[in-house]
């Protein structure tokens, strides 16, 4: 194996500082003098430069990734080979569902499938490391990114952080398959003010360490080699720069000891954030704090050297982040095989084969939330059905961030429908006066109308932030004009983000919530319409009843004048609007119809040293078999600071048989009490707690037990 104390030994500054710097694939194989200049002359590089660089962000397939490498080596004086990096989020070219979407599964083992579906398929290009799991808590549904995150639940972002970072990496970075998985946007990117993207965050410690760095954490924990900083600022100082987050906890106290990269173009960014006068104050912070890798600017490659000959930044950082890249690289087997995993054939027979497809589609099945049902689904196919809404014909549903994704490899809604039922109407018209007559005939004389709506895939996302969260005003017109004629409507629904549905939610008999579902979203949703698969996912986001709501989010903190509608004006509520969500958090609705009675407690009190077994029965009193899950939500009646109404400590999703019951146990232990205090030290306050057991944050079994 080769010695990067050695290799390290034999290259210049010059070497080392490009080492940190990653760049587009075509700075390598375009002519510099010609189809990059512009580029070139931006980042102020010189061939020589670019040609010392020591990742790549992005590649199209694995001729043009052996092509990059190529180039590279035949001009790289040690041949040190580069990393390339890319952006697969939620699949390669089979597209999985949205994260938010897969996280309303509640099947981390399904979410952890995903993962390796989408390294393995993205290991033919020759991609080594992938920019996932996204990890950041957020609470704002204007915020376009939360289609990328798993919600609102600290708890959730561990447990899905760590089963992708599993599911990516799997029996280790050497191997031939496995992708390098880098956690972002560290920290606290989903706490931008207003829900607009790469807005300033301005949180305490308290709460940054006791809610948004769980994620982070669980992924660092579970393996993750890499760590993107975030656009923000955290306590005013921009986290690519920013020692605090990145030596103090990261590399210090998470004993973190992979690579730290910045997000795209980030380092220069803190110019007009105003903590860097230059790119040479840039960097000076950037590798102070704690930075590694730049994406995207070359403020290291043009400054580094003479901050180091001028004694303002020590060797010993720069040699340490090049440890840490060579590190990589030689982790992943780069040295051996610089080409490793980039595979043409395979790339053809393996990647979005029917095998990978048949996952992406057993995903799908469990990442839609029923919201609503008055017991028009699911569908008879003896039914007369009327298909209306852009999404009926539109294919575009594998959200954004699919990478090499293609619409064009989906099939329309109304083809899936058409295999179950011949429908009475297709139409992807959001008006009744665009029908013709005979089309106005067959609605008229349609049992049900399918509304197939939503947001584009354009509007979620990276620097996609709305402030008009509901249906668009032609959709919502839709749906009263078919409410008027009396006509059962199911509303489908397709976007990345928690909708406001009030207005249209009285007018329509069920609503299928099926975000971004990728490859496979058509014939899942015609699945679950027709019964063939019965809903089980539950949302990881409150769905405001109002805009003016958010933030909205279930764990929220106690004031001292709750409302209790007891005729107290004197009490937080809203003179217009509830208090509550329209849909709160784990709530979704099945085919089947679930009971949870006789919550036991194994004891009532504990120590540190113990557990309480708490029981629950689940009943299915319905005819259907179903999943159903079971959660588990604690709340610490008196604490040194002040805690959630209820905190999601543990899930369970179970298979109960029509008009058959199950028991369903958990363990609670000292670590299910714990908490951050003022001062930051993480432990459990003896006292009185609340065990919470049900099917939704707002529907749920009590008992207390008290911590002695």
């Amino acid at each position: 194996m080769i010695s990067i104390e050695t290799v390290m030994k034999n290259l210049t500054i010059e070497e080392k500082i490009g080492q940190l710097m990653q760049l587009a694939p075509f700075f390598f194989i375009g002519d510099l003098k010609k189809e990059v200049y512009g580029p070139i002359q931006a980042l102020g590089l010189k061939e020589s430069e670019v040609f010392l660089s020591g990742s790549v962000l992005g590649i199209g397939n694995a001729s043009e990734m052996k092509r990059v490498q190529q180039a590279y080596l035949e001009k790289s004086r040690h041949k040190i080979p580069l990393i390339f990096m890319a952006d697969i989020i939620h699949g390669y070219k089979t597209i999985f569902p949205v994260p938010l979407a897969m996280a309303a599964s509640f099947n981390p083992t399904l979410v952890k499938k995903a993962a390796r579906i989408s390294a393995l398929e993205a290991q033919t290009a020759g991609i080594h490391v992938t920019f996932s799991p996204m990890a950041d808590l957020s609470r704002d549904p204007r915020w376009g990114r939360v289609v990328e995150g798993f919600g609102e639940d600290p708890y959730l972002n561990q447990v899905y952080a760590k089963a992708m970072v599993e599911g990516y990496q799997h029996d280790g970075i050497d191997k031939v398959g496995n992708l390098a998985s880098c956690v972002k946007h560290f920290a606290a990117y989903g706490a931008s003010e207003a829900g607009r993207d790469y807005n300033t965050v301005d949180l305490s410690r308290l709460n940054l360490h006791q809610y948004y760095m769980s994620g982070y954490k669980a992924a660092v924990e579970a393996g993750a080699r890499l760590v993107m900083t975030s656009f923000n600022i955290v306590e005013g100082i921009p986290a690519t720069q920013n020692k605090y987050l990145l030596r103090d906890v990261l590399k210090q106290d998470w004993q973190f000891d992979g690579v730290v990269i910045s997000d795209y173009d980030s380092l220069r960014q803190t110019i007009e954030h105003g903590t860097s006068e230059n790119d040479r104050e840039a960097a000076k912070k950037a590798i102070l704090g704690g930075l590694d890798i730049e994406m995207a600017t070359s403020s290291y490659v043009l400054n580094l050297k003479s901050l180091i000959e001028s004694n303002e930044v020590p060797m010993a950082l720069l040699d340490d982040a090049v440890y840490r890249v060579l590190k990589l690289k030689q982790d992943l087997g780069l040295f051996e095989d610089p080409f490793k995993g980039a595979d043409e054939i395979k790339e053809k027979t393996f990647v979005l084969s029917d095998e990978n497809k048949k996952v992406a589609l057993e995903v799908a099945r469990e990442s839609m939330v029923l919201l609503k049902n008055d017991g028009i689904l699911p569908l008879k196919k003896t039914q007369k059905i009327a298909l209306m809404g852009e999404y009926v014909a539109l294919t575009d549903t594998i959200g954004p961030w699919h990478w090499h994704g293609r619409h064009e490899d989906c099939i329309p809604l109304y083809e899936a429908i058409s295999e179950y039922a011949k429908p009475n109407l297709i139409s992807n018209q959001n008006t009744l006066s665009n029908l013709s007559e005979t089309e106005y005939a067959g609605l008229l004389d349609a049992d049900v109308v399918v509304v197939a709506v939503g947001e584009h895939k354009i509007e979620s996302g990276e620097a996609h932030s709305k402030v008009n969260i509901t249906l668009k005003p032609q959709d919502e017109a839709l749906i009263d004009a078919l409410y008027q004629l009396g006509k059962q409507v199911v509303l489908v629904l397709f976007h990345g983000r928690p909708l406001v549905l009030t207005k249209v939610e009285p007018k329509v008999s069920a609503i299928l919530d099926t975000f971004f579902l990728g490859t496979m979203s058509q014939q899942a949703i015609a699945e679950t319409l027709f019964g063939l698969n019965n809903p089980s996912g539950k949302l990881t986001m409150s769905y405001p009843r109002h805009v003016g709501q958010v933030p909205i989010y279930y764990n929220h903190l106690n004031t001292g004048r709750p409302f209790k509608n007891d005729g107290n004006p004197f009490t937080s509520f809203y003179l217009d609007e509830q208090n509550t969500p329209l849909y709160p958090f784990g709530f979704g609705l099945s085919y089947s119809s679930f009971k949870l009675m006789n919550l036991t407690l194994s004891t009532q009190k504990m120590t540190e040293k113990d557990t309480i077994i708490v029981s629950v029965d689940v009943e299915n009193t319905s005819n259907i078999d179903g999943y159903e899950t079971v959660q588990l939500y604690i709340r610490d009646y008196s604490a040194e600071v002040s805690r959630p109404v209820q905190e999601l400590k543990q899930f369970k999703k179970v298979w109960v048989k029509a008009h058959e019951k199950v028991v369903v146990s958990f363990t609670i232990s000292e670590q299910d009490l714990v908490y951050v205090h003022s001062d930051l030290s993480v432990y459990a306050d003896p006292g009185k707690f609340s065990i919470q057991v049900g099917n939704a944050s707002n529907q749920i079994l009590k008992a207390d037990i008290t911590r002695v």
